[in-house]
């Protein structure tokens, strides 16, 4: 079980006494914002603090010191005075801000995040590309340590005035605000999730957000009811979007169409009203469009491109799969024939094998010699055109055999076979397609 802890930074400045407030709560009187987001952010379980800070920053605002005859409480005292059983723990950073430096620093971040710690990360007193180094190390954690990010916030401490000013205020106006800006690390998230839906076609991580946005707004009581709506219909649109890529991945060849469709159609209701809800979805909608663009109402023509957009997310075996399979299906169409029985599918597979190797009738094993015999003639005229056909079973029983054969294909061999192969079969497909229409009429 991880902590909670509190990530911070300490600077120069002489700060000046407020009271930072968080959604109604204010804190104690301090001149720092750590105590006051431990006092605000704690809830009901312990929250270790560990507060970075330069040599210079530390013997300035670490420990009490005089200024004039002002005596300045510290960093050290204040936590005493206001949440004695903190742990507080002050790291030593360079000043320096080279290349060399935030590397050091982005180490010295992550040496104080343990496995599983939900992180409060305080940017009030960060500076130059510490916030950058700093958010940079908070995802990385999140993955190599399992982090969380409870809150990222900021004391709005300006909004009171110039220092000098505040000084002449007296305590009950100095009520600064902290601004939580965790929604804003949601981009993060966002921008893992938009990499892997446009180079992978996989909208798992989107579906995943869409979902919790779409949680969070429901709970919310103050959300209205249109907010609700735009919500809903994103989270609609995108639970579509991640069961038409699964379709695809798993070779749900006759449900395709179908799921495409359904998307479509979810798309149009989400562009047919204005939406705003979850902005960092509204620029997808045109990727998410252009993803399926080439999907049309020619069942067979869409078979074959499917096999297009496996090859382009780097699905090798999913292409090789569907491509023979979709063959087998397109001929199914042709004869109509359901292409959903079994024993007709193997009928036809052994067709097209009859046909390539030129196999002597009585050496035949099929389950129906009429039927068999009656594709193998249709087909005939189409031999030419069902040539790849050999190389592409060939090429998916290596594949789907785990290479566990005698002389298994090199890796790097199949994605060339199967780009190979996939434009060789655009005749094949076209004819079926037109030979299906013409038969409709």
């Amino acid at each position: 079980m991880g902590r909670k802890v509190l990530l911070s930074f300490l600077g120069l400045s002489d700060y000046e006494y407020c009271y930072y407030t968080y959604e109604g709560n204010v804190s104690s009187y301090t001149r720092f914002i750590q105590t006051a987001v431990y006092e605000l952010f704690r809830g009901d379980g312990p929250m270790d603090v560990v507060v970075f800070a330069t040599k210079e920053a530390r013997e300035r605002n670490g420990q009490d010191r005089l200024k004039g005859e002002e005596r300045l409480e510290g960093l050290t005292t204040a936590f005493q005075r206001i949440a004695p059983e903190a742990n507080v723990k002050l790291v030593e950073m360079e000043s320096r801000q080279d290349e060399q430096a935030n590397w050091r620093l982005f180490d010295c971040i992550l040496n104080e995040i343990r496995e599983g710690d939900t992180i409060y990360f305080d940017i009030t007193h960060s500076f130059r590309s510490i916030p950058f180094v700093a958010l940079i190390v908070l995802n990385y954690a999140r993955f190599v340590k399992k982090a969380d990010i409870g809150a990222i916030v900021y004391g709005w401490f300006e909004m009171l005035g110039r220092p000098a000013d505040v000084k002449q205020l007296p305590p009950e106006r100095r009520l600064a605000p902290i601004v939580n800006l965790t929604g804003m690390a949601g981009l993060l998230d966002w921008t893992n999730g938009v990499d892997q839906f446009l180079r992978t076609g996989d909208a798992s991580i989107i579906r995943a957000l869409t979902k919790k946005e779409n949680s969070e707004v429901f709970r919310n009581p103050s959300s209205s009811q249109e907010m609700r709506k735009e919500v809903a219909g994103l989270n609609k649109l995108t639970e579509q979007l991640d069961q038409t890529e699964k379709a695809i991945r798993t070779c749900r060849s006759l449900q395709i169409d179908e799921e495409v469709q359904k998307f479509r159609q979810q798309l149009d209701r989400v562009r047919s009203s204005p939406t705003e809800a979850i902005k960092p979805l509204v620029p997808l909608l045109d990727a998410m469009e252009k993803k399926y663009a080439m999907f049309d109402d020619d069942p067979i023509m869409n078979s074959w491109k499917v096999v297009r957009w496996c090859l382009d997310h780097g699905l090798i075996q999913s292409a090789l799969t569907m491509l023979e399979e979709n063959g087998v299906t397109a001929i199914c169409r042709v004869f109509g024939f359901d292409p959903r029985n079994e024993g007709i599918r193997s009928d036809v597979h052994s067709a097209i094998q009859i046909l390539l190797r030129n196999i002597p009738k009585d050496q035949w094993r099929v389950r129906s010699m009429e039927r068999v015999e009656q594709m193998v003639n249709a087909l005939s005229p189409y031999r030419n055109d069902l040539e790849p056909f050999g190389l592409v079973k060939e090429r998916r029983n290596d594949i789907n055999h785990a290479g566990a054969r005698p002389q298994p294909l090199k890796a790097e061999k199949f994605w060339p076979d199967a780009e190979t192969t996939f434009k060789e079969l655009f005749t094949f497909f076209e004819k079926m397609s037109m030979l299906a229409k013409s038969m409709q009429t």
